[in-house]
């Protein structure tokens, strides 16, 4: 059925179907809500989607999303507390943990975790920056908070043993986070559980 819409709304669908969760169905249903919806609300989506493609880059320090140059405003803020970094899969797992209120800490966002099958390695990780980090910053905690899922423990077992040399404390969030589940998507309490009752790892 989509083949006998015009061509640019096509594009549009094939473009919507990228996001994580829409299909082809869900893609044309929005895409012909946007045309429905009319020239100034598809201008306003456009004009959204442009301005983040030119003003949202990866923070040098932790490579969390921010607009700044250089430092995220959580890298810059003096109020955080020094000697700490919680490691975690993407910004959406630091969105989680802010709101919650449960660290005070810098953050470390990987974007990505170890993955054999998906050829996925240390070095696409930037963990060389993260040691820099932990040596530079004189890092007493590192707190690991990436996924309960098979790649997520691979990622932390890995990051445990290299930063285990470098003299830093690591911990790893505790009960209350389910297997296969993302910090993202959990609800206050079992977040605030899971961190306040972190382990070494």
């Amino acid at each position: 059925m989509a083949e006998t819409l015009p061509r640019t709304i096509q594009r549009l669908i094939k473009v919507l179907s990228k996001l994580p969760g829409v299909g082809n169905r869900t893609a044309m249903r929005y895409a012909l809500h946007l045309v429905r919806a009319g020239g100034e609300t598809l201008l306003e989506v456009a004009s959204a989607v442009t301005d983040v493609a030119q003003s949202v880059r990866l923070c040098d320090r932790c490579f969390a999303l921010t607009e700044n140059p250089g430092a995220c405003d959580i890298c810059a803020d003096p109020r955080r507390a020094d000697g700490r970094i919680c490691i975690v899969e993407g910004f959406g797992d630091v969105i989680a943990l802010e709101s919650a209120g449960l660290f005070n800490g810098r953050y470390f966002v990987l974007h990505k975790l170890l993955s054999p099958l998906k050829g996925i390695g240390p070095e696409e990780l930037h963990i060389d920056r993260l040691m820099a980090r932990v040596k530079a910053e004189q890092i007493v905690e590192v707190v690991l908070a990436t996924p309960s899922t098979t790649d997520g423990e691979t990622t932390a077992t890995y990051l445990s043993r290299i930063l285990a040399k470098a003299g830093a404390r690591v911990t790893r969030l505790a009960s209350g986070v389910p297997v296969g589940g993302s910090i993202e998507y959990l609800d206050h309490m079992t977040l605030t559980r899971a961190f306040q009752d972190r382990k070494d790892f």
